[in-house]
């Protein structure tokens, strides 16, 4: 612990030399968790006050106990940690933003201080998180990014100029003898003082147009002729389909195209005398039609070309970048770099040992070989203890892949399955995860997809999906930062996402159009039921602590029935040696229904004989209720939309 107490201590100073400043410093009291009374409040629920002042303060009742000294560190979980995850996804600069100068945007306001969210102000939220459950953080997009093409204000979050350089933005002038990377330190120390790990999300695949590495090893990246940019764009091929991935039974076709030929004589080798840029990225699937991302960049994990591209290509040997080559993890070569995959899994280390990160989550990892993934995993276990890692892969099939190659867990589909409510794609999705080799997220959104607020009957649905994803077996609940607030904005939507949804917001509100990880944007924290969301957790989240060794035990979960499979019904039963819990959930968020729950495989496979059966809780009632079987056995329940009921068979 070096660099929050130094955070701390330059704080302290700063707020002695401003003691006397006045300041148009504006807040949400929803970030006042400690009372800070030196206020003005505004009648929209701003307050106003001295930023220097208002956040020593609070990180004194945050950091130090009653003796002035700094608290000791909570414990955190060593074995197994991941499975008892309750993950917050953190994008610090949009998650802690907030016009404190009230001039609608959020450049860098009046005092010289930033708009944008910095560490130091992620920090205050901590306990905000903590109250909701959550024990890990998610931090996306903490690197210094490259300009963007775009009409939008950032880059997006793989935009990176260099691995280890930490984004000038998120550095706060509040504490100005910090670095951003001293700064970002103690945030991660802050974590763990509080009890949280940190995962860390890395994208090596690709990097920025205009990154770093490129100057000192151009032998790493694929560079076009300059005359050639205007013309530069996704190869296509007509024999194959739209969307088509470039397995190896597709290239016959493939190479066979025009158009792919044109493309391939736009490149030069890296040190060809003539004037020459970096080749611009595009998608991984043949006529995706979709633009080129001017922004960035991929990789040559090679030397050499794979196997299956035409031989005088090989023979010629000039590198080009097509939708086969991308797919490093479907079409390896032979010579590989190996000092760049050096490089790309000694920065886990360096985030291990500099940053002090507990896990990483790989970003888009079909656009780097497989060998490279495995490297990657082995290294980073090996030179730290618990250490985890955790892969973008949405096919849940892959689970088992991923667990041979030394990962722990996958990101899975459950973003783009679970709001589908009426398809039964929650159901699906839910009841098949005990099966699964790997455990994976329960989200009900990705930083990709619509958020779950802006459907119909949304906060009903976030409240539902955001509690009962605390409770699939061998799940490992995952929320996007915003979703306590209702956000309907999409965080950045997928290109391949329904862009109605872009339009989410009315054109009255600021940030119309906007999303939070490409545009500047803040989190509605005045929202009037800011608190209903984190209070249902904080209650669901006591009950999951006492039954989560059974939530990840495929022989402790017995798996809920209903008469029908059409019911809007889910539930499983997890069982102790003298006690189970049952937790039910109404998937209708529109309408009220009836559920007959069946219990005849629950009542041969419970290992006691139980003496009371009680509601100990309901996101609709936290009374205890008794519940009574009917002449079936079976308990006919009535539920609210959206409803999770929480039923508890005891032995005594």
């Amino acid at each position: 612990m070096k660099y929050l107490p130094l955070l701390l201590q330059n704080l302290e100073k700063e707020a002695e030399i401003h003691e006397k400043d006045i300041f148009n410093y504006a807040l949400p009291q929803s970030w006042n968790l400690f009372g800070y009374s030196d206020t003005r409040i505004l009648r929209n629920n701003e307050i106003l006050v001295n930023p220097y002042a208002f956040y020593h303060y609070s990180f004194q009742h945050l950091f130090f106990d009653e003796k002035g000294k700094l608290k000791k560190a909570q414990s955190l979980v060593k074995k197994d940690w991941l499975k008892k995850a309750n993950i917050y996804s953190l994008h610090i600069r949009s998650a802690s933003a907030w016009d404190h100068d009230r001039d609608d945007n959020l450049n860098e306001n009046l005092y010289g201080l930033k708009d944008n969210g910095t560490f130091l102000k992620a920090m205050l939220l901590l306990p905000f998180y903590k109250r909701m459950g959550i024990n890990t953080i998610l931090l996306h997009q903490i690197f210094s990014l490259g300009k963007t093409h775009t009409t939008h204000d950032y880059s997006n979050k793989e935009c990176v100029l260099d691995f280890r350089l930490i984004d000038d933005q998120l550095k706060d002038p509040l504490v100005p003898q910090l670095s951003a990377k001293q700064q970002c330190i103690a945030f991660m120390e802050a974590c763990h003082l509080l009890g949280f790990h940190v995962i860390l999300e890395y994208c090596p695949g690709k990097m920025s147009i205009d990154n770093f590495y490129a100057r000192e090893c151009p032998e790493y990246f694929y560079w076009i002729k300059e005359e050639e940019y205007k013309n530069y764009h996704a190869p296509i091929c007509h024999a194959l389909p739209q969307n088509t991935l470039p397995f190896s039974y597709t290239l016959k076709d493939f190479y066979r195209s025009e158009d792919v030929k044109e493309h391939i004589q736009k490149f030069v080798k890296h040190d060809d005398p003539c004037k020459k840029v970096l080749a611009p990225a595009f998608s991984d699937q043949i006529n995706a039609n979709l633009p080129i991302d001017e922004d960035t960049t991929y990789f040559r994990f090679y030397e050499d070309i794979h196997t299956h591209a035409p031989a005088e290509l090989k023979k010629a040997g000039i590198p080009y970048m097509t939708q086969d080559i991308i797919r490093a993890d479907l079409h390896p070569a032979k010579k590989p770099f190996t000092a760049l995959w050096d490089t790309l899994t000694e920065n886990i280390i360096w985030y291990q040992n500099e940053l002090q990160v507990d896990g990483i989550f790989l970003g888009k990892p079909f656009l780097i070989p497989e060998k490279l993934q495995k490297q990657m995993a082995v290294q980073a276990k090996k030179n730290k203890k618990g250490f985890v890692m955790i892969a973008e892969d949405t096919i849940h099939e892959n689970g088992a892949l991923w667990k041979r190659k030394g990962y722990d867990a996958i990101s899975g589909n459950s973003a783009y399955e679970e709001t589908q409510i009426e398809q039964y794609r929650f159901h699906n999705f839910a009841y098949q995860l005990k099966g699964c080799v790997c455990p994976m997220f329960a989200a009900s959104e990705f930083y990709d997809s619509r958020r779950s607020s802006c459907l119909e009957n949304g906060k009903t649905l976030t409240n539902m999906l955001s509690i009962m994803n605390m409770f699939l077996p061998n799940g490992i609940p995952m929320y996007m930062n915003g979703v306590e607030s209702y956000e309907v904005q999409p965080l950045q939507l997928s290109e391949y996402g329904d862009q109605k949804y872009l339009y989410s917001l009315p054109k009255s509100d600021t940030r119309y159009l906007k999303q939070a990880y490409i545009d500047r944007y803040y989190y509605n924290y005045l929202a009037h039921d800011l608190n209903t969301l984190p209070t249902l957790m904080e209650h669901a989240n006591h009950i999951r602590e006492e039954y989560i060794e059974e939530i990840h035990t495929p022989q402790a979960c017995i798996p809920v029935w209903f008469d029908t499979p059409r019911d809007a019904g889910i539930g499983f039963t997890y069982v102790k040696e003298d006690k189970a819990l049952l937790v039910v959930c109404n998937t209708n968020v529109h309408q009220s229904v009836h559920l007959h729950i069946h219990t005849e495989n629950l009542m041969s496979e419970l290992p006691f004989r139980y003496q009371s059966i009680l509601q100990i809780y309901s996101t609709n009632d936290p009374y205890i209720h008794d519940v009574f079987m009917d002449d079936f056995q079976n308990i006919p329940m009535d539920f609210a939309p959206g409803e999770i009921k929480f039923i508890e068979f005891k032995a005594q």
